[in-house]
């Protein structure tokens, strides 16, 4: 099942990320740990580092979520 929290996990997070919901950037990072841990059980950690720096890219503008999307590195 780590495909579903993978998919679950990014879908949760780009509510947040992408509403701009500033407040929450916390809990979207926390569902990220999850989908991060995720990609690590299925042996797919390259995947991850470029889906985070997708995220990086795009979002680098948002000064509160960048140092949070970091700290996932």
């Amino acid at each position: 099942r780590p495909e579903w929290v993978i998919q679950a996990c990014q879908r949760q997070a780009a509510l947040i990320m992408n509403g701009g919901k500033a407040q929450l950037y916390d809990a979207a990072v926390n569902w990220l740990a999850k989908a991060r841990k995720a990609y690590q059980i299925m042996g797919r950690e390259k995947e991850w580092q470029a889906y985070l720096a997708e995220l990086l890219q795009s979002h680098r503008r948002k000064y509160k979520l960048v140092p949070l999307l970091e700290e996932l590195r």
